[in-house]
């Protein structure tokens, strides 16, 4: 497919803080909307927030830091109309910018009742009861955690273990009832998001983590190291992907560096497949066949304000997509979701600026924007929240605000 660039200046007007978003393809406008159905009264005196909200159980858990006032907590709001429901609060002393990750909602302990886990600058992973907030357990970590704990079934015991990589780079992961099974350490900062997949498809899954230094490593399920490859030398791994892009049974991972480079890696024995470089900090998180042309595409974001459409299988850009026209710190990777309840997949851009944009999988148009006049530095989480059969999308704000958004 023959690579295409659109730049659109979409129509956002914010007048004393209202927001007005309109309907576009490609500048045209049309039925469709990108709307806020609530925003919530979370906010802080910072514009630093920038770790993602889980959704689960009618609830929203946001992550809000703050400057060190004693304001930072793990906070639950009413899905339907953002209603806080429970704080868990972080000691003035552990509040910063990192004070709360992002969360996880899961079943950790198989009794039928999900919980919610994050890690925290108390330097550890909080176990808390999705009803109360009430603290169930507590696992120690060697430092802060900046990444979401993984809940999987990685080791051969019984139950499911809880992964946790904390920002200095030390693996933890421990059972079920709370023990330490094993560690490792990297001996490098983690950002990007770690994962428990059976990459090499041998039936046992393993945990992939990538670090600071460009280097990502396949651990195996009792911690044994089975590959170590070196991603880039062109900066630190921030984000990243994955899922089956060729024809061989392993899976691909995609990593998205600082320097620029997104880097296709097979599971099977941590080859690079590909690298293909479209601009300073870019982050990957969206992989799919989202314009149902037979084969999966990886979508990226650049500093620039750019949007980017790969082939998986070769690196190709597809098209390229400015949803940003000043310049801002970076971008945060798209997401994909039904967002209309169509039953196909659309494309969810939050933009640095405080933008939220929706863009057509298959030519990179965008369909519709919102915008508040306040930073976003994470991802969307998109979910269908109320079961209608359309996604909505939960973006935190860098001051620590979440607005619920849906596309009629």
């Amino acid at each position: 497919m023959k690579a295409t660039t659109v730049t659109v200046a979409f129509g956002i007007v914010v007048i004393l803080g209202a927001v007005i978003g309109f309907g576009l393809t490609g500048g045209v406008a049309n039925d469709s909307e990108l709307r806020a159905t609530w925003t919530s009264d979370t906010g802080r005196q910072v514009s630093a927030n920038h770790h993602a909200v889980a959704v689960a159980d009618g609830g929203v858990y946001a992550p809000i830091s703050d400057d060190g006032d004693g304001s930072c907590a793990l906070i639950s709001m009413d899905m339907v109309d953002g209603d806080t429901r429970w704080t868990y609060g972080i000691p003035s002393e552990n509040c910063t910018i990192h004070a709360v990750a992002d969360p996880t909602v899961t079943d950790v302990d198989s009794d039928g009742q999900n919980e919610v886990l994050a890690a925290t600058t108390e330097k550890e992973v909080a176990i808390l009861d999705t009803n109360s907030g009430d603290i169930e357990a507590r696992l120690n970590l060697s430092d802060y955690g900046y990444t979401q704990p993984i809940v999987a079934d990685l080791a051969p015991t019984t139950g499911q273990e809880i992964i946790a990589v904390d920002v200095t780079g030390t693996v933890f992961v421990f059972g079920s009832d709370g023990t330490t099974l094993w560690t490792a350490s990297l001996n490098e900062y983690v950002w990007a998001q770690p994962t428990v997949e059976d990459f090499d498809r041998d039936s046992r899954p393993e945990l992939l983590v990538g670090g600071q230094n460009g280097n990502a490593v396949l651990f195996g399920h009792n911690g044994t190291v089975e590959w170590n490859t070196t991603v880039s030398d062109k900066g630190s791994i921030t984000w990243g992907t994955h899922g089956q892009a060729d024809e061989d049974s392993a899976l691909e991972s995609f990593f998205a560096t600082t320097g620029g480079d997104i880097v296709a890696v097979d599971g099977r024995n941590g080859s690079v497949e590909w690298r293909t470089m479209i601009g300073e900090f870019a982050a990957v998180r969206a992989f799919g066949d989202a314009d149902s042309d037979g084969s999966s595409e990886v979508y990226a974001t650049t500093q620039n304000g750019r949007v980017h459409a790969l082939d998986s299988v070769t690196g190709e850009i597809e098209w390229t997509t400015e949803v940003v026209v000043d310049r801002v710190q970076m971008m945060p990777p798209p997401n994909l979701g039904d967002l209309d309840g169509d039953g196909s997949l659309e494309l969810l851009t939050a933009g640095n600026d405080g933008s939220v944009s929706i863009l057509d999988p298959e030519t990179g148009n965008i369909l519709s924007s919102y915008a508040r006049d306040m930073q976003i530095f994470t991802h969307a989480t998109i979910v269908d929240s109320d079961d209608d059969g359309a996604s909505e999308a939960y973006v935190i704000y860098a001051d620590g605000r979440v607005v619920r958004l849906e596309y009629d």
